[in-house]
Order: C-alpha cells, then structure tokens, then sequence
C-alpha cells in the first residue's frame, strides 16, 4: 500500500466532496428547509444525470440549494451548511457518484451514467494514459491488484482526473480522513454493475448529458486534446 502524503479531511462523507470542505458541517438533516433543498437536488441530478458540485455559471448543487450562483468559495456561503448536508445525503443515498469529472471540478454523476462512466474509466485511452508518470502508473497497478489502495499526493490526482480510478474518503485509525483510490471493478462489485459499452458509446452518452450542461468541452478527453 503506498501512501504519498496524508492531510486529514474534514467530513465524513465518502468522496471527494470531502476534499472541498473545509467548515466543521455535520452531513444530518437539520430542518424542513433542508428536507426539500435534497428533494429537489434528487430531482435535478435525476433529470439532468449529471451536475456540477460548484459552479458560478453552469447547473450546480450549490446555486440549487442557496436559491442563486455562489462566486467563490461556497462553504463560507450563508447557505454552506445546507449545501454540506445535502450533498452527503446525496452520495449517502447510493445513487449518486462523485468524480471529478466536468472542468476536473467534482461532478454528481447519476447511477443511470455509472454503465457509461466506467466504461469510459477503463479503456486506458490515450488521453488518461500518456500523461502518467512512471510513479502514476505504478500506482494505477497497485490499485488495480488490490481493488483499493489509501494514498494522495500528485499521482493520484491525476489517477482520479483521468477517471483511471474512483476516490473516495475513509476514516483512519487516527479518526481522520484519508483518499482511497477504488478500481472500477471493484465499483462494479460493488454496486452490481454488469452493463459494458464500447469506449466510443460510452463517451458519447457523457457527451450528450454534458452538452446538455453546456459542458461538453470540460469533459476530460476534450480538454486533454
């Protein structure tokens, strides 16, 4: 198991949301009004099957929830609480993946796409492929042998950005956080999921969602051209 650095998070949810938060948020339903804002992000994530954690100017759950787009840092926003709550309720929920996906920013991606996002995960093409440095790949292996390796630092970001693994968030012994870096057949295991597509359908299914986001070229494979 190879551990570049570890820098405790604070939250407990799983993800790399929890890598974006920095306020001490307890995930737990707190009132009605909380209730309806995941109400409603179920809803938006379902209908859209993607849609970005933050953005000041594209479909996120943060202008979703605080009833407007957030400039800036969104977990000093009167509404970051809320927003904190209802994204882990999100990802609790199990419909629901985080990835940094659109614009390398964390990405709620629905289970309807998960067929199509792994899919696209593992087809090792180029464009994840070539920018890896010996040490990248030499990780990449460990995760594929053992199905789930804790490490951060530089090569497992560029892992989690070039979709080649799913991070995740996982307490310690210590009682702090550490980035789990997760293969694709273990999600698959995990969630059950048997469907495969072709690199190039599965590409275009993401494509047709993120066009519809007006995010088609943040999608990786088109920014790393």
């Amino acid at each position: 198991m190879r551990v570049e650095s570890t820098r405790p998070s604070i939250g407990r949810n799983a993800g790399v949301l929890a890598r974006e938060t920095r306020g001490v948020y307890r995930p737990g339903m707190q009132d009605d009004a909380t209730e309806e804002a995941l109400r409603q992000a179920v809803g938006a994530v379902g209908r859209m099957g993607m849609l970005f954690l933050h953005d000041a100017r594209k479909p996120s759950l943060t202008a979703l929830v605080a009833g407007e787009p957030i400039r800036g840092s969104w977990w000093g926003h009167p509404a970051g609480r809320r927003i904190f709550q209802v994204a882990s309720a999100l990802e609790e929920r199990g419909d629901v993946l985080f990835v940094p996906l659109l614009s390398a920013k964390v990405t709620l991606v629905h289970r309807r796409l998960w067929p199509a996002l792994i899919s696209v995960g593992e087809a090792r093409a180029p464009w994840q492929m070539d920018p890896l440095t010996p040490h990248a790949r030499e990780l990449l292996g460990e995760v594929e042998r053992a199905g789930r390796v804790r490490a951060s630092g530089p090569s497992s970001k560029v892992l989690a950005r070039s979709l080649l693994v799913h991070a995740g968030q996982v307490h310690t012994e210590a009682a702090s956080h550490a980035t789990e870096l997760v293969s694709w057949s273990e999600v698959r295991r995990r969630h059950s999921i048997d469907q495969r597509l072709a690199p190039q359908d599965a590409r275009s299914s993401l494509e047709t969602t993120a066009s519809q986001l007006g995010a088609l070229s943040a999608l990786p494979w088109k920014r790393m051209r």
